[in-house]
């Protein structure tokens, strides 16, 4: 998703946890030149701030046998979705399986750091994985030659045969199998492989591989959710935890809005209070979607440019507008409009925080109903109703 600043946007910077983090098992270090590849053996997770030579090293160490490489954020909820369908589709599917598993954890959002990155660890607790840290998107960069039209790489799952002539030099080797799930226009859209199509997608690259897994089929979309809610569950209360011994991170909390919806990670509170968002398609591909988003955190003195983007201001059709409860914070409003820009027929969104309402434009009254969108925002766990003017 393509987010533009269009006014200055209010970010509240996390605090800096400290020792507060209880609810979390793995330790952060620094890792420098000096380094053996053998690091990370023992669970912690790796900082790559300045340098790539662990990885590099831990990579072409196990040139011998499959190599599994996933880049994601830790705030990002489709990126930690990704990391649990590593986790049950790879980990889990094939547990006997001679495989080294790298999840590196890059920051991409405002929200992403080494605090939430280190809360993310606990996905994992098989040793054949070893995690890492990005925080200068080092990685990302790399693993960008030659896949991407651009840097940097991340929300990306890559597949390594075994094989001596697979090594890390100057940049990774060009992987056997690799997929994503981003809708960018520069990243090869036949590899995308969206929600429960990465869990399938993982669970039959490991089968190409020549593994045997333990179980017939991929994971289920249930068993997929499962684990979904038991991470958030995890981080709910590690953030619980770091709360009570610190007053001042109680707004960091997730409300029970973004419980209930399944969101996974921290609240940012950051966001935009008035944003819109229309829906982007990219190719032939019904499937390839993705969405843009502008926003400001004045709408009254600086309302929302529509001229900056002309997809914003030429979208006609009927406008719904609906009154919304449950909005917290200023990041709720986006995720308010990505549920509702999912349904067919709706091309475009507008949500205001301070107004707590919607207005939602439709290509034509047979393509949606106030109904369905109406169920659409109570499953991310809001609730609406219809203003009568409409």
């Amino acid at each position: 998703m393509l987010i533009r600043n269009v006014h200055s946007v209010l970010l509240v910077l996390i605090a800096i946890w400290l020792t507060a983090t209880t609810g979390c098992e793995s330790s952060i270090r620094v890792a420098t030149l000096s380094d053996e590849p053998g690091i990370g053996d023992d669970g912690e997770m790796i900082s790559l701030v300045s340098s790539l030579t662990p990885l590099i090293e831990r990579f072409n160490a196990d040139r011998d046998k499959p190599r599994v490489v996933a880049i994601v954020s830790s705030t990002c909820g489709a990126c930690v979705r990704g990391a649990i369908a590593v986790n049950e589709s790879v980990v889990n599917a094939y547990p006997s399986a001679d495989v080294s598993i790298f999840i590196v954890w890059i920051d991409i959002l405002a929200t992403d750091d080494s605090t939430t990155a280190q809360r993310m660890t606990g996905i994992f607790s098989d040793p054949r994985v070893r995690q890492f840290h990005d925080p200068n998107r080092l990685v990302g960069d790399a693993f960008a030659k030659g896949l991407l039209d651009e840097p940097p790489a991340w929300d990306m799952y890559l597949l390594y045969a075994a094989s001596q002539q697979q090594l890390w030099d100057d940049y990774p080797p060009v992987p056997t199998n690799w997929m994503h799930q981003l809708g960018a226009r520069h990243v090869d859209p036949a590899r995308r492989r969206s929600g429960h199509e990465l869990v399938v997608g993982l669970y039959n690259a490991m089968s190409e591989l020549g593994f045997i897994p333990v179980i017939e089929s991929a994971p289920s979309q249930r068993k997929i959710e499962a684990a979904v809610r038991a991470t958030n569950a995890s981080v709910n209360t590690a953030m619980r935890e770091a709360a009570a011994s610190d007053p001042s991170l109680v707004a960091l909390v997730q409300c029970n809005d973004c419980a209930k919806a399944g969101f996974i990670g921290q609240c940012s509170l950051g966001g935009f209070r008035q944003i819109v968002a229309v829906r982007q398609q990219f190719g032939d591909d019904p499937s390839a979607i993705g969405f843009g988003v502008a926003g400001t955190n004045n709408p009254t003195d600086s309302p929302i440019p529509l001229e900056f983007d002309p997809r914003l201001g030429i979208i006609s059709g009927e406008v719904i507008v609906l009154d919304v409860e449950g909005m917290r914070c200023p990041d709720c409003p986006t995720k308010l409009a990505l549920s509702m820009l999912y349904l067919p027929g709706v091309a475009r969104v507008m949500v205001d925080f301070d107004a707590q309402e919607a207005h939602v434009t439709i290509d034509s009254p047979k393509s949606t109903s106030p109904e369905a969108l109406i169920a659409a925002i109570e499953q991310s766990g809001y609730s609406a109703t219809l203003r009568n003017e409409n």
